[in-house]
């Protein structure tokens, strides 16, 4: 397999940075994983608390066991259609698509200097 196929993959199917870190660009590596992984937390953080207030509304017994009740109350709490944690969501795909872009850019240009100087 190609070195820009190889580092592009990783960058788009394990997490953003690891391809950078197969290229030895530790520094950019580094980067691009604690930019993504910074929001990532916080997405999952806020997730989470809106989502735990849903769970303790149910077991108290002020939402019903059923689908819509519980949709209804995840929509209030701002678990779902929220705009904000849409806009971090939009973040994480922008970073992790430069990630995969910028890890083939070097990987090319690599294999490109190689080829100039044989």
């Amino acid at each position: 397999m190609k070195q820009t196929t190889k580092v592009t993959l990783l960058s788009l199917l394990v997490f953003p940075g690891v391809g950078h870190l197969v290229l030895k660009k530790y520094f950019v590596a580094l980067a691009f994983i604690a930019s993504f992984t910074y929001p990532l937390l916080g997405l999952v953080k806020e997730i989470h608390n809106k989502t735990q207030q849903v769970i303790d509304s149910i077991i108290r017994g002020e939402i019903p066991i059923e689908v819509s009740a519980i949709r209804r109350a995840l929509i209030e709490q701002g678990a779902l259609e929220n705009p904000n944690l849409a806009m971090i969501g939009y973040l994480l795909l922008f970073i992790w698509i430069i990630a995969a872009f910028d890890a083939y850019r070097i990987a090319n240009k690599n294999v490109n200097s190689l080829t100039e100087q044989s």
